[in-house]
């Protein structure tokens, strides 16, 4: 009987060595498993990290252009304020001088009614004297 008893344990002995040959094989699998989804979710992370550094420089010169912007667009209304005042004062000319004729009568003088003054030579006091 002491026989068929060594086979028995054998037999039992393959057993559990398998069944931890299985196990062992397992843990092994689900640790790398496990490894490969760290160094994922650690390149995942190193990534979304320069993505967002990515961004936010792009928000930085996005935000500096729009400052730029504003910057000439209030030189751009400062000179079309300036251009509009200056239209106004030309357009406003030819009503003045419309007004002038119709309301007051007046008119441009024409060259018989221009006079011309010009200075006249200082005369020497030698040659008047009180008596002229």
């Amino acid at each position: 009987m002491a026989g068929s008893n060594k086979p028995k344990a054998t037999f039992a002995n393959n057993s559990i060595h398998n069944s931890i040959d299985g196990l062992v094989g397992f843990h092994f699998n689900a640790v790398g498993l496990y490894v490969a989804v760290l160094l994922a979710m650690a390149v995942l992370i190193v990534w979304s990290g320069i993505r967002t550094a990515e961004q936010v420089q792009q928000y930085h010169q996005d935000y500096k252009t729009l400052q730029d912007m504003k910057k000439q667009e209030r030189l751009l209304q400062v000179e079309h304020q300036r251009l509009l005042i200056e239209q106004q004062t030309f357009s406003a000319t030819p009503q003045i001088a419309s007004r002038a004729v119709t309301e007051l009568g007046m008119f441009s003088p024409t060259l018989d009614d221009k006079l011309i003054i010009q200075p006249a030579a200082p005369k020497s006091s030698q040659s008047g004297g009180a008596g002229q």
